[in-house]
């Protein structure tokens, strides 16, 4: 974020095409049938990624306040009510406003948070269960067998594409008043976002060292904590809940509550803005229709608002990541993200891009993140290579193979 914000890599020249949506710049750049198939690929990779939000949020809000689990489908429900409502009826403005709400809450929560769990635990001690639990490949990455080179070059490229090309994030660069505001607020947003992704995990590794290991693929048994038998996912909250005094605990949810509904809030508009502007209307136009109002505009994507946040919540009960929730994340994002970044970064800074480099990027990208992941099963290290490799491929190869269109004339895409 912080290199991307510095140097305005991609954000600067897309700002400046004055976009609603990601999928918008490949109408502009290759063609309408391409933004189609982008949209669709968009919309499903991120309600896929957004689906198990719900489940993850309510679980965390029983655990650490104490609920019993039989409130988990109330929880998830009265959170996305509550989401739904006010973003269909604020928009991006309600967005604006509870994100900085839920900085300020979240902000505080967290360094009170981090300064208790660490006193209570000990530097020392959670030093020592680190080492004792994975050895070496505890501190270092590239010594961790399930980690190493592969996995921070997978990331590496993830997260560019991630800062680059995610709706929800594009969809704030695209309301800044300039490129020059946009990279600043890229920058800023890489600091926060360092301490926003670091001391969570210092309460992940507080939490191992109080409870242990859970091994439930060997068959060992679990921890137990109120009765339960506790899943790694667990550890952090119950802790949370165990350490954290009465009054402390509800600043933890309120931040908590207010995260989760920012975060939401902006996917639910960008999914339900790339359904409505990216494929609904593209199609409205390939068959002649005239074009929608605005005030019809907005009544479709309330519509889809609705339709996804129906889908979020039959998802979230009936489906449950076959591994870590991070890595599931990881992987519905690169569905499209590959594909998308590869594009997107083609179209920018290489004039030979064409629209059959664009349609076999985007195909060979989805193909290589959902076929080895769901169907073969392979680690997400080598899915998320594939994916990215696979769809500079394409790009490549149907770029060379195809003279560039008419629509992707360097004035219409290169912006000095």
């Amino acid at each position: 974020m912080i290199l991307v914000g510095k140097t305005g890599f991609v954000i600067s020249r897309l700002r400046q095409l004055e976009l609603m949506t990601v999928p918008e710049y490949f109408e502009k750049r290759y063609s309408r049938g391409l933004r189609l198939l982008v949209g669709a690929l968009v919309a499903i990779g991120g309600i896929l990624n957004m689906g198990v939000f719900l489940r993850v949020e309510g679980e965390f809000l029983t655990t650490v306040s104490g609920l019993d689990r039989r409130y988990l489908i109330a929880a998830m429900t009265f959170i996305l009510l509550l989401e739904l409502v006010y973003t269909v009826l604020g928009g991006m403005i309600s967005v604006v406003i509870t994100d900085f709400f839920q900085y300020v809450l979240l902000a505080t929560a967290t360094l009170v948070v981090s300064t208790l769990v660490v006193l209570h635990t000990g530097w020392d001690s959670m030093v020592g269960k680190v080492a004792a639990t994975m050895g070496h490949a505890g501190f270092n990455p590239f010594a961790n067998s399930k980690l190493g080179f592969s996995f921070i070059v997978w990331q590496i490229l993830l997260w560019l594409s991630l800062t680059t090309c995610w709706q929800t994030t594009a969809m704030r660069v695209f309301s800044t008043r300039d490129p020059a505001t946009s990279r600043r607020v890229m920058t800023w947003t890489g600091y926060i976002f360092l301490g926003r992704g670091i001391l969570p995990m210092l309460w992940g590794i507080a939490a191992l060292t109080v409870y242990g290991v859970g091994r439930l693929s060997s068959g060992a048994p679990l921890p137990i904590v109120n009765g339960i038998a506790m899943r790694p996912i667990d550890a952090m909250p119950a802790l949370l809940g165990h350490l954290l005094p009465a009054g402390l605990k509800g600043v933890v949810v309120a931040g908590m509550l207010a995260a989760t509904m920012s975060v939401n809030s902006s996917y639910l508009l960008g999914w339900s803005a790339v359904i409505s502007q990216d494929v609904i209307l593209p199609m409205r136009r390939m068959f002649g229709k005239r074009e929608l109002s605005s005030r019809a505009q907005i009544t479709v994507n309330r519509v889809a608002n609705l339709f996804v946040s129906l889908f979020l919540m039959f998802w979230g009960l009936y489906y449950s990541p076959p591994g870590a929730v991070y890595f599931y994340l990881n992987i519905t994002g690169t569905i499209f993200l590959a594909g998308a970044f590869i594009c997107v970064l083609s179209g920018l800074y290489w004039k030979r891009a064409s629209t059959l480099g664009g349609y076999l990027a985007m195909g060979l990208g989805a193909a290589g993140a959902i076929v080895p992941f769901f169907f073969l099963h392979w680690s997400e290290n080598s899915t998320g290579l594939i994916a990215f490799g696979l769809a500079a491929l394409g790009m490549v190869f149907g770029s060379v193979s195809q003279r560039p269109t008419a629509t992707a004339s360097p004035a219409s895409v290169e912006i000095e």
